[in-house]
């Protein structure tokens, strides 16, 4: 689990959207390289457009997270670190050998 904290007053309110269920807002939520001072591991900033972000406009820091429980989280594994299967080796079949 994740546990996040945000400073609601930091929301940039002309982004809150209604939906057909409620009021919403988009976030976006950073894996920190390593916990920060406070043992977070996350940062949490709004969201916005594409066309915001091709404009270089800079949502609002409004909150942090951290993981909870006594879980650690699973390694990740990525392309580099699995090793590759070996072709089988040819065997020469003689006719009298048992295939198992």
């Amino acid at each position: 689990m994740i546990k996040i904290k945000l400073d609601v007053t930091k929301i940039d309110k002309s982004r809150l959207y209604k939906g057909a269920k409620g009021t919403y807002l988009d976030l976006v939520v950073y894996e920190n390289e390593s916990p920060d001072t406070y043992g977070n591991d996350y940062s949490v900033k709004q969201d916005c457009t594409k066309e915001d972000r091709d404009a270089g406009v800079k949502m609002p820091y409004i909150g942090n997270g951290k993981r909870i429980g006594a879980k650690a989280p699973p390694p990740q594994q990525t392309t580099r670190n699995i090793p590759r299967a070996q072709p089988a080796a040819q065997v020469e079949d003689d006719g009298d050998s048992i295939p198992w």
